[in-house]
């Protein structure tokens, strides 16, 4: 009778017997939980320094750190408790059922408790202190400079410009927010980007654990109903078992956690999946109001899509789309009925769509054309081919990443770049062509997205020419970018044939196909990776291609109750270690030397320039924080203010491009006064005069400026020295 409540359906009242029975029950797992959590917790510090290979904690961790901790141990443990007292298939369809409200639970948790994946914590690195504080799991990243030198704090210097669209504390030319880094900003047109809202609404510590905690719950919630709407039967509780692996292999893959944060994959794949869904409602549904409001989220879905503005991922993507669309209107053909009335409504809805979207075109028409025109990042013109065929199939790998470092030839490599959707191909193209000859008949979206996947497989690893890479408008898509559209392809197809073929395989043909594939599979990696890819991690890629594929082969109990399971624990674990889980932000908004910059800044306004070799990232944090600063990231080029170091051109070439600028203090002007130092950075060579020229009045600097020789000019102590560097301020002499 307890398994009968907790399953939803409807009887009668249950006896006091087995009420009790069901109290004692979860009174036990709740127990057993809070047990294994605790230890889990004494043993952190031991699985801090083996699985993330970073030193034992130098100080002692706050109270919230800890409780928060706990809790994060606690709620999957919780989980499978329950699975084990009441039943895998009870809990599933429960947490089918509510899985909307444990959605917007999570995220009220998350912003309660002010925890996002921020990888924050390295600005306590680069200034000295420990980077480990308030970090509840994990390590942060320090290959995600895009997100905690860039993103993060550009969306925090926001709550200083009140969230207008452009803001002044960026050198001499006001940074457009909007339109090429996504900061939260109040325009109309950022309805189509709503993970912005919580910084709006919450401020920025809790707006950053929104906008991390939302992304992630809303990409699996969409991934999941997206696969019940492309499985035969959206009312199959076996399908709903396929769909929750899809949606984990989506969420939770090594891509998209170490892409998280940047370019806005999590919103693309969101706005591909929720849209793909409404449309095929919209289809399904007769009711005019009901249409309306599909066809709104869809709209938002096409300008949060479009707003992305990454190309090398939106047209590979929008191949799967325009796919995707096709095959829902296939579905439908024959039934579909739109009135008068629901025309008028769409177009409607359309023209406000243009409208908001248009405001934003013309309110950034400047800086859309200041970015046509610069040296970098400039046009690209791709014919695709270079990417190692083996790669297509050696994906498992990427899972180690969190946990050991990609090394080749000892040298670490770029993880992002190498990181894959464990997608399990060609596993799906095989189970689709089966299903399609045992039944003599066409699946059409698995013929489509087959197609698909041999495409942009063929553009990636072989390549064609430029003529043909211009009509099919790959130019701006490289090879390397081609794996996200080739994993959700697989998965998507993977995930369909394994509904379709339901029951067709027997037990012990899924486990002859499993062995001979994890065995393949296993081969794969450790050819890919090599050395990375040793003889115990060899026999960990067999056993986690093989637990993935019988889950997906065979929907029989144990596959459903015992692999499915396991498979899911181990994919989060692996996906949800890629970033940290950050408590609040200190690290960004209590540093003691941003600190006594924020009160110098109070008592004697003016600008800053930071004369660092680590100045041009310092000086994003400033920005963060209020701080007026020349040298901050310029999104698009601010060529009047470097005219006035160059006003015949000479360096424009260095200076025209998105950058991150040095500032370096000289006695005496330089004979180059800008130095390419990266495609996107630049440092600049100046004297006290020269900055003057510029509008800077104080300069935080690791060097003795007082002690140095200056034309007229000195710098004047007026601060600390903390972590290294001291403040000073410009003084002219008569």
């Amino acid at each position: 009778m307890a398994t009968k409540r907790l399953q939803g359906t409807r009887y009668s009242k249950p006896s006091p017997l087995a009420a009790r029975v069901f109290l004692i029950r979860l009174i036990a797992v709740f127990i057993c939980a809070a047990v294994a959590s605790s230890m889990v917790m004494s043993a952190y510090p031991s699985i801090r320094e083996r699985l993330f290979r970073l030193a034992p904690v130098a100080s002692t961790e706050s109270v919230p750190v800890l409780c928060i901790r706990f809790l994060l141990i606690l709620m999957p443990l919780l989980t499978i408790g329950a699975m084990i007292a009441f039943g895998v298939k009870p809990v599933g369809m429960w947490m089918h059922r509510h899985r909307f409200i444990l959605g917007a639970s999570v995220i009220a948790a998350c912003v309660l408790l002010n925890i996002s994946g921020s990888s924050i914590g390295m600005w306590n690195y680069w200034l000295g202190h420990d980077m480990s504080t308030d970090v509840v799991w994990g390590t942060p990243r320090i290959i995600r400079t895009d997100e905690y030198v860039v993103g993060t704090p550009l969306a925090f210097s926001q709550s200083y410009s009140g969230y207008s669209y452009f803001n002044d504390l960026f050198g001499n030319k006001p940074a457009d927010m909007f339109i090429v880094k996504d900061a939260p900003v109040l325009a109309l047109a950022e309805l189509f980007r709503p993970f912005h809202w919580g910084y709006i609404l919450f401020g920025s510590s809790r707006g950053l654990a929104f906008y991390w905690s939302a992304r992630l719950v809303v990409l699996f919630l969409a991934a999941y109903e997206f696969f019940l709407c492309i499985s035969n039967d959206r009312r199959q509780e076996k399908h709903k078992g396929v769909a929750f692996v899809g949606a984990i292999l989506i969420a939770c893959a090594p891509l998209v956690q170490w892409w998280f944060a940047v370019n806005a994959l999590p919103e693309m794949l969101i706005a591909i999946f929720v849209s793909i869904v409404c449309f095929d409602r919209y289809l399904g549904d007769t009711e005019s109001g009901h249409r309306a409001a599909y066809a709104a989220v869809i709209l938002i879905c096409a300008g949060m899509f479009a707003l992305t503005l990454y190309p090398a991922w939106q047209i590979s993507l929008g191949y799967l789309l325009a796919v995707l669309i096709l095959c829902i209107v296939i579905r439908h053909w024959g039934h579909i009925r739109i009135s008068r009335k629901d025309a008028l409504i769409f177009v409607g809805e359309i023209a406000l769509f243009c409208v908001i979207l248009g405001s934003a075109v013309v309110t950034s028409w400047g800086t859309i054309q200041s970015m046509l025109h610069t040296a970098y990042p400039g046009a690209r013109q791709s014919i695709g081919g270079g990417l190692p065929p083996l790669s297509l199939i050696s994906s498992v790998g990427t899972l180690f990443f969190p946990f050991k470092d990609y090394a080749v030839d000892s040298v670490t490599t770029n993880m992002v770049e190498a990181s894959r959707f464990v997608d399990l191909f060609p596993l799906g193209i095989i189970l689709a062509v089966f299903g399609m000859i045992k039944r003599k008949k066409v699946d059409v979206l698995s013929a489509w997205l087959i197609t698909v996947i041999a495409l942009f497989s063929i553009f990636a690893c072989v390549g064609m020419p430029l003529w043909l890479s211009k009509i099919m408008m790959l130019t701006s898509v490289t090879s390397g970018r081609c794996v996200v559209v080739l994993g959700v392809a697989n998965i998507a197809v993977l995930v369909r044939a394994a509904a379709i073929i339901d029951g067709e395989l027997s037990w012990k043909q899924s486990l002859l196909v499993t062995f001979v594939f994890a065995a393949i599979l296993a081969w794969a990696n450790h050819a890919m990776y090599l050395s990375y890819i040793g003889r115990l991690l060899v026999v960990v890629c067999f056993a986690i291609a093989g637990l993935l594929s019988f889950a997906v082969l065979n929907n029989g109990v144990i596959a459903r109750t015992v692999v499915a399971p396991i498979v899911s624990v181990g994919l989060l674990v692996s996906g949800l270690s890629v970033n940290p889980v950050q408590y609040g932000s200190a690290p960004v908004t209590k540093q003691p030397l941003i600190q006594q910059v924020q009160s110098l800044q109070s008592e004697n306004p003016g600008m800053w320039a930071i004369d660092d070799a680590f100045g041009s990232q310092l000086a994003n944090l400033a920005v963060a924080n209020g701080i007026h600063t020349l040298n901050a990231l310029e999104v698009t080029p601010d060529l009047a203010t470097w005219k006035k170091l160059d006003p015949n051109g000479q360096w424009e070439e260095i200076y025209n491009r998105y950058a991150f600028v040095s500032v370096n203090v000289v006695e005496q002007e330089s004979a180059d006064v800008f130095t390419l130092v990266a495609p996107d950075s630049f440092t600049v060579h100046v004297t006290p005069e020269q900055l003057r020229k510029l509008g800077v009045s104080n300069v935080l600097s690791p060097q003795k400026l007082d002690a140095m020789q200056f034309n007229g000019y000195s710098f004047e102590r007026i601060g600390e020295t903390i972590d290294g560097r001291t403040p000073y301020r410009i003084v002219q002499h008569q």
